[in-house]
């Protein structure tokens, strides 16, 4: 295995072990190899589970798409469960404008409630936790680390995917990009209440010295 490279950001810096965030990465870059550097469907993830056995035990692998290969959730006994997923190469800048977009904008996803026949939700996007850079089969790989956004997709929930379709417009028009597609968005039921979670990568048009930014982060991942 390589010496990956990471960075905690500074919230969780004392609440998940080095040693234990270098043995999951260790992982990834395992099944990043085992995947020939494609993304993960089910059929794939079936293989990789077998082949892996005990070492996958507790734990989740998700499908990717066509930025990210797969996601690869489990439970850290300090902070519950997170997920970490690896992206293609290209993708480096959108996973920093994404830290800084959430860093930035979190409040704005928290004053949004609305109801749906006489229930109520807000909504929220997962903290994230760091990022890292694994190397697998010669090339490197970005990697995000969030917190896992618990419940299910909203694409049976047709009332939310309206409800949702207007938050992206007017998230937009303050410069918070997002995408309205409802397998990027997951909800579940907290004490009656909806709690809504974007999952996917935010943006922002609104990002103050974003070019410096980047270049410090990715500094600190090499």
């Amino acid at each position: 295995m390589s010496q990956n490279s990471f960075f905690v950001f500074p919230e969780y810096k004392n609440q998940i072990p080095i040693r234990a965030l270098q043995k999951s990465l260790d992982l990834v870059e395992s099944i990043v190899d085992f995947s020939n550097g494609n993304s993960l469907d089910y059929e794939a993830i079936n293989r990789i589970n077998e082949k892996l056995g005990p070492r996958m035990k507790g734990t989740k692998l998700y499908p990717g798409g066509s930025s990210v290969l797969f996601g690869w959730s489990f439970s850290y006994d300090k902070i519950g469960s997170i997920i970490i997923k690896p992206y293609y190469s290209r993708e480096l800048a959108a996973l920093i404008i994404h830290y800084f977009t959430w860093q930035d904008f979190i409040h704005e996803f928290q004053k949004i409630q609305f109801e749906i026949n006489d229930k109520k939700y807000r909504v929220n996007v997962p903290d994230t936790i760091g990022l890292a850079k694994i190397e697998a089969l010669s090339r490197f790989y970005p990697v995000l680390i969030t917190m896992e956004a618990p419940g299910e997709t909203i694409q049976a929930y047709t009332p939310l995917i309206k409800n949702i379709s207007n938050i992206v417009r007017d998230l937009a028009q303050k410069g918070i990009i997002s995408d309205p597609y409802p397998s990027n968005w997951k909800v579940t039921f907290v004490g009656g209440q909806g709690v809504v979670q974007y999952i996917d990568l935010l943006s922002s048009n609104r990002l103050v010295n974003v070019h410096g930014r980047i270049a410090d982060l990715i500094r600190q991942l090499d």
